[in-house]
């Protein structure tokens, strides 16, 4: 693979410190940076935290540069409130990058690298021009069908992760798939409100991305539901280690931050959790593992009771459904069986959430 890879981190303010410390995490583990920038892309920021941001680099002698997109910024028009700009800035990346690129890895802000970057730089992306992790809670959870009929896609169209994403940055340019994604978000709003940028680029690629191993991009529905496998990148998709209801499962990650961030102004990123702080997140935990089962229980042994709550006794797939998965099996079955189609050790899995038990 000849030519420049850029390495790309985007965020506003909200994430700044947490955008910094993914870039850190990024530079400790790639050994040769042969070839290889880094870059920050940043929104709604004051020139006070670009420096600060400009700060924390020099000080750890890591090189990235930090970029503000000011004609990108302006264009950017939210379809709600919900997702702040940042979320779009990936979408703009082909006003940013040339064609000096060759290859562009994009990560989320709340994700941390683990492992050893260089394979995921060097992916076989198949001849596709994008490579990604499957956004897999959308198959064990059944939520798929949902989003395949509101996104007009194929009945057995796999749905990209897109905190995660690797880039053949010339056929990306020159298919014009990051326009293809912005029009679609133009033309249908309401169909992307769940999350914006990954339902219009799942849009824009179906058919052209090619699956890639799902411990680059193992986010939290596996991190708190599965176990067996070690992460090359945490994925901080809900509940983030910055804040105080972080479940116990995060405590080494906020304090990963915390050494990242001393000595900064962003000290105090990581708030200190009480007592009650730690009881609240387990009861988050348990509240949403185990009440769908209830509501489940309730619907075939006491209906009458769940419709006096009213509830209707069976779900409609036209509504969103419970984002807990059935079990910890399927967690693992699904993880596992994504880890062989991404090593080509099976063919395509079409649909992917064929691989589970009925």
């Amino acid at each position: 693979m000849s030519g420049t890879t850029a390495i790309v981190t985007a965020s506003d303010r909200g994430y700044l410190p947490a955008a910094c410390c993914q870039l850190k995490s990024a530079w400790d583990h790639l050994e040769n940076k042969d070839g290889v920038r880094f870059y920050l892309v940043i929104c709604d920021v004051t020139p006070a935290e670009v420096s600060e941001a400009e700060r924390f680099f020099q000080n750890r002698a890591v090189d990235v540069k930090v970029i503000v997109p000011h004609d990108v910024i302006s264009s950017i028009k939210p379809i709600s409130q919900r997702w702040p700009r940042a979320a779009y800035l990936r979408l703009y990346f082909d006003h940013i990058f040339g064609g000096d690129v060759s290859r562009l890895v994009y990560f989320d802000a709340d994700t941390r690298v683990c492992a050893p970057l260089e394979p995921l730089l060097k992916a076989d992306l198949l001849g596709a021009p994008v490579g990604a992790v499957h956004d897999f809670i959308y198959y064990v959870t059944g939520n798929i069908r949902r989003r395949r009929r509101d996104l007009f896609l194929a009945d057995t169209a796999p749905y990209l992760q897109s905190g995660v994403m690797v880039f053949d940055w010339n056929q990306t340019l020159a298919g014009g798939g990051l326009a293809r994604a912005r029009q679609f978000l133009v033309d249908h709003p309401d169909r992307c409100q769940e999350a914006p940028d990954q339902d219009a680029l799942n849009v824009a690629y179906e058919g052209m991305w090619t699956p890639l191993d799902p411990r680059w991009n193992l986010h939290e529905l596996y991190l708190m539901f599965g176990g067996s496998l070690t992460p090359f990148i945490e994925h901080y998709t809900s509940t983030k280690p910055w804040s105080r209801r972080r479940p116990a499962a995060w405590r080494n990650a906020a304090e990963w931050y915390r050494v990242q961030l001393a000595g900064t102004a962003w000290a105090d990123f990581i708030p200190p959790q009480s007592y009650l702080d730690v009881a609240s997140a387990r009861l988050d935990f348990l509240w949403f593992a185990y009440a769908p089962k209830v509501r489940d229980a309730l619907a075939a042994h006491a209906p009458r009771l769940l419709e006096a709550m009213g509830k209707p006794r069976f779900r409609s797939e036209d509504e969103e459904l419970p984002w807990a998965p059935r079990s910890r099996k399927d967690v693992e079955d699904m993880a596992q069986a994504l880890i062989l189609e991404a090593a080509q050790r099976c063919p395509r899995l079409l649909p992917p959430e064929s691989v589970l038990a009925a």
